[in-house]
């Protein structure tokens, strides 16, 4: 009767922990849900009410110079991607831009490193802010111009910054994870954190393979020269005898 009823409670607080886990985790993801729609659509907000200004303020065409030599407000229209390639792709590139977003949408939720997911809240931000226009206008409304050592850069908006930011740091957060002890991109329960973990186990497995196969080399090798040597002397030793022998005759 005592074995079975510290089972039963064993039992017990083994579900209540099990469920307070999976309380903690349903909020995890509605707080970090909540912070990448609130960061978007503050995003998106910029991105759009600077584009309807310009529209309205600024001729198709046109410029305004706010600082000469350097920066002016430029009414261009692109119906590509960046620098205006695939300009004739528009759909296509629709198309693209919302699996991209689903796609770092789902590594968001996998990710712990909150610089990572920072930089993924900028690009997917800045994404869907260029995929409105480009669904609802048939072009993205570019009106930033900068010259920069007297080259004049191709023309942009805040969704571009935006992305542009977004990506140099998950540059940065890719090339200084991993310096402490536990500090990675992804959770180690996630999926793409479990994923990681094992391919990383195959090859450091593998690693350790090699290097013991190469070992086991090496010591081969060690045994063929000393036993090469010892031949040597043992032979030289012979020859010593025998040359003593005749000597002595």
């Amino acid at each position: 009767m005592t074995d079975g009823s510290e089972n039963s409670i064993a039992g017990a607080e083994e579900k209540a922990g099990n469920k307070k886990i999976n309380i903690d985790r349903i909020i995890r993801v509605l707080i970090e849900a909540l912070v990448l729609m609130a960061v978007c659509a503050l995003i998106i907000a910029a991105d759009q009410i600077t584009k309807e200004i310009v529209y309205k303020k600024i001729s198709y065409g046109t410029s305004k110079v706010l600082i000469p030599g350097l920066l002016e407000l430029s009414h261009v229209h692109n119906t590509g991607a960046a620098w205006g390639i695939f300009d004739t792709h528009t759909g296509l590139l629709s198309v693209i831009t919302v699996t991209a977003c689903l796609l770092l949408g789902f590594v968001y939720f996998q990710s712990r490193n909150k610089l990572f997911k920072a930089a993924l809240l900028l690009v997917i931000g800045g994404a869907i802010g260029n995929v409105i226009d480009r669904i609802f206008r048939g072009y993205v409304i570019d009106f930033i111009k900068v010259w920069i050592f007297k080259y004049e850069f191709p023309n942009f908006n805040i969704a571009d910054s935006c992305i542009t930011i977004g990506c140099v740091i998950l540059i940065v957060a890719v090339l200084i994870s991993g310096r402490k002890e536990g500090d990675t991109l992804l959770r180690g329960d996630s999926v793409l954190g479990k994923l990681f973990k094992a391919g990383r186990k195959q090859d450091i497995g593998g690693a350790d393979n090699a290097g013991e196969k190469a070992d086991n080399e090496a010591g081969g090798a060690d045994v063929s020269v000393k036993s090469a040597a010892a031949g040597a002397v043992d032979a030289e030793a012979d020859n010593t005898s025998g040359d003593s022998g005749a000597d002595n005759e």
